[in-house]
């Protein structure tokens, strides 16, 4: 009779267990590719969620990206499309874990360094006394990569005539069209930069823009979620896995969330798989 009350008692634990479900999930974004089109795509994105979830889903777009870093140390956001960059800055106090990857061409991209067609700068030495337009200083392929870049090539901060942080790589691209700006610092989609955010956010033709330099690959932006938060619901954060990668299986919900996935499959990631970022880190740090 005891064991039978045992394996009752087991089994029931079970139960609950199996049907503990968190009272709703943040999922924060970062509002670094094109804001406008992030806040089009953020309602229908958490309306499917919560379809597909049953849970209420929340959420929360970063005014830039220490904000979202913040947030989800301060438990505000439970789950976040974070830049490599802002990963790993914000893993040196926070426990996270990385879910998934997002990706656009490839599995991985890159930084470019753009300017004009008509521009007469060609190589890095004739950005000295120029304006050029970073993201944002935690953007990894708007920022850190070509900052790395630029400082081993003896180019310093008062080496240029003027450094604007723009916000947005959408943004930057608009202060190069308009000439507010000699050079920018984007995300490129593909090693030989036929794509990247000039094609994406650019009014002019893509024969209007000219790229110095592309960086090494950059490991795409992770997912992922509080580690406290994935130990208390471990089925929760795998069927929310399962249903990200479900929701770009159907090409008419993929075309609708695309600033906030990519337009390539969402791909399981390691944290070991951005190493090189930390090594740049590294670098910058000293």
């Amino acid at each position: 009779m005891r064991n039978i009350l045992f394996v009752f008692i087991f089994f029931f634990q079970l139960l609950v267990l199996a049907e503990a479900l968190p009272p709703s999930l943040t999922i924060g974004l970062t509002a670094g590719g094109n804001p406008e089109a992030l806040k089009k795509e953020s309602a229908f994105f958490a309306e499917t969620v919560q379809r597909m979830m049953n849970i209420p889903i929340k959420i929360y777009i970063s005014k830039d990206y220490d904000s979202l870093a913040d947030a989800v140390k301060s438990k505000k956001v439970d789950y976040a499309f974070l830049t490599a960059s802002t990963y790993i800055s914000a893993e040196t106090s926070a426990s996270l874990k990385v879910l998934l990857k997002k990706t656009w061409t490839n599995p991985y991209y890159f930084s470019a360094l753009v300017v004009l067609k008509d521009s007469r700068m060609s190589q890095i030495k004739d950005f000295k006394n120029k304006k050029i337009a970073f993201v944002d200083p935690k953007s990894t392929s708007g920022y850190l990569y070509p900052k790395v870049f630029l400082q081993q090539n003896k180019l310093k901060d008062s080496d240029f005539k003027e450094i604007v942080f723009s916000g947005s790589h959408a943004a930057s691209i608009k202060l190069l069209e308009d000439k507010k700006v000699d050079v920018v610092a984007v995300f490129s989609d593909d090693e030989h930069s036929k794509i990247g955010a000039w094609t994406r956010f650019g009014q002019l033709s893509k024969n209007k823009f000219k790229v110095i330099w592309t960086s090494q690959p950059i490991p795409n932006d992770p997912f992922v979620v509080r580690t406290e938060f994935y130990e208390q619901f471990p089925k929760v954060s795998h069927d929310l896995m399962y249903n990200l990668i479900e929701m770009q299986s159907d090409p008419t919900i993929r075309k609708k969330v695309t600033e906030i996935m990519g337009t390539g499959d969402l791909m399981p990631a390691t944290s070991k798989q951005y190493d090189p970022v930390r090594e740049m880190h590294r670098v910058l740090s000293q």
